[in-house]
C-alpha cells in the first residue's frame, strides 16, 4: 500500500485508456503541503487516495482493499494517520486487521462485487473498513468501531457502478478520495458518541445486499447506465 502511494505521488502524465484523464496526485500533494491544519490534512488524504487509485487505473501494482476499484480508500486513511500521528507500525497492522474483518463480514454476508451489488459494495465497503480502522487507532470502543463502520457503509447505500467507457477512472478515482475523507469523518462522529446507535452494521450489510439485488443490471458494472452514458 505504501509503495503504491509513493509511486502514485511521483507519477505524472495522462492515464491510459483514451479518456485523456491526467494524474492529479502529485499536484494535490504539492498543493496540500502549501496549507496548514485541516486544509493540509484533507488535501493529503485526497493526494494519497488519488495516488493509489491512479496507480490502479494505470495498471500498476496495488492492494485490493477490498477491490481494485476501491483500492485508494484504506491506504490513504492508514498512511495519513501514520504520517500525521506517528502511530507505531504494530498499531497500523492491528487497524489493518480490523479493516480486513469488516471487509470479510461483508464479503461473506453480502458482496464486494461491483458487478453484483454496484459501487456500494466496493467504495462503500472500503469506506466502512477504513472508518473502523481509524476508530480503532484512536482507541474507540467495540461499539464505536462498529458504529464508524456502519456509517461508512450506510451513507454509500445505493451507489451504482457506472464507469465511463468501462474504465476504472471516472467517477471511480474521485469516489475513492471522497470515501477516504468520509471514513475519517465517520471515525470522528463515532468517537464523539457513546457508541450506541439504532441501526447495526449487520443490518446495513443486509440492506446493501438487498439493494444491490434490486438494482437493474445496467447500474452494476456494465457501463450502460448512469455516468457511463456520457
Amino acid at each position: 500500500m505504501k509503495a503504491a502511494i509513493d509511486r502514485g505521488i511521483e507519477a505524472e502524465g495522462v492515464l491510459p485508456g483514451g479518456l485523456g484523464l491526467r494524474r492529479k496526485a502529485a499536484s494535490y500533494f504539492v498543493k496540500a503541503n502549501g496549507y496548514t491544519g485541516a486544509m493540509q490534512n484533507r488535501g493529503l488524504v485526497y493526494a494519497y487516495a488519488l495516488a493509489t487509485s491512479e496507480e490502479n487505473a494505470a495498471g500498476g501494482k496495488i492492494v485490493t482493499a477490498p477491490t481494485c476499484g476501491s483500492c485508494g480508500v484504506l491506504p490513504a486513511v492508514l498512511f495519513h494517520l501514520k504520517q500525521s500521528r506517528d502511530f507505531r507500525e504494530i498499531r497500523i497492522l492491528r487497524a489493518l486487521a480490523t479493516a480486513g474483518l469488516i471487509g470479510n463480514v461483508v464479503k461473506r454476508n453480502a458482496s464486494i462485487s461491483g458487478a453484483e451489488v454496484g459501487c456500494q459494495g466496493e467504495v462503500g465497503v472500503a469506506c466502512a473498513m477504513a472508518a473502523a480502522a481509524a476508530c480503532q487507532l484512536f482507541r474507540g470502543t467495540i461499539s464505536q468501531i462498529e458504529y464508524a463502520a456502519e456509517m461508512g457503509l450506510e451513507h454509500h447505500l445505493g451507489l451504482i457502478c457506472d464507469p465511463v467507457c468501462g474504465l476504472v477512472q471516472i467517477p471511480c478515482i474521485e469516489r475513492n478520495t471522497y470515501a477516504a475523507a468520509r471514513a475519517l469523518d465517520a471515525n470522528i462522529y463515532a468517537t464523539f458518541s457513546d457508541g450506541k446507535h439504532r441501526v447495526s452494521f449487520d443490518r446495513v450489510v443486509a440492506v446493501m445486499k438487498q439493494t444491490g439485488h434490486d438494482l437493474p443490471s445496467l447500474y452494476k458494472e456494465t457501463s450502460e447506465g448512469g455516468l457511463a452514458k456520457i
